[in-house]
């Protein structure tokens, strides 16, 4: 698996291998691989999850899209292009039922923007745009469907927030991790 990683020479090489050989899970701290299928893969996330490095995705084959992103980080600075990630959280007080996401973005040689997305498998692709700005507000309305299959109130929904995060460490837990990204100013969405 690592030749075939090492072989990797475009954006769309990358989504092809990550797509053929990657799927959504976690990697806890104790070792074990939680899969999406997996009876108690939500009942221990939180407290079991750490966040794993480019050479774990590659041996355990699993990472949700918090480690698929460190994944493509690393690949892609490894490549030279400029990237920017994203967090998506309903900034809640209390105890939140909603999805977060964590996403990339690369600039490609033509100047786009170019948002990166395999672990979302309804956006799986690389979806072009002119600026950044736009490339942000088409992601954030993918974010949005996504949260219409729960019942949200106006009040959650006007506490959608966007963070811009730099490289978080290998092996943090959720609580670190989510420290970590949303330590960093909100980033204002324009449509």
């Amino acid at each position: 698996m690592k030749d075939k990683y090492n072989q990797i020479t475009t954006p769309h090489e990358l989504l092809d291998f990550m797509a053929t050989n990657l799927t959504y899970g976690y990697l806890s701290k104790n070792g074990t691989i939680y899969h999406l299928e997996d009876q108690n893969f939500d009942s221990n996330w939180y407290q079991e999850y750490v966040l794993e490095s480019q050479e774990d995705v590659l041996n355990t084959q699993v990472g949700n899209c918090w480690d698929q992103v460190e994944f493509e980080r690393q690949w892609f600075e490894d490549h030279c292009y400029e990237v920017k990630t994203f967090f998506e959280i309903v900034n809640l007080t209390y105890e939140n039922p909603y999805p977060t996401h964590a996403f990339l973005v690369f600039k490609d040689i033509d100047d786009s923007w170019n948002w990166f997305e395999n672990s979302d498998g309804e956006n799986r692709g690389i979806h072009k745009f002119v600026t950044l700005d736009a490339c942000l507000a088409y992601q954030y309305q993918c974010y949005l469907q996504l949260l219409d299959s729960y019942d949200m109130t106006e009040q959650e929904k006007q506490s959608i927030m966007i963070t811009e995060y730099q490289k978080p460490a290998a092996g943090i837990s959720a609580k670190e991790y989510l420290a970590f990204v949303l330590d960093n100013p909100a980033v204002t969405v324009r449509n």
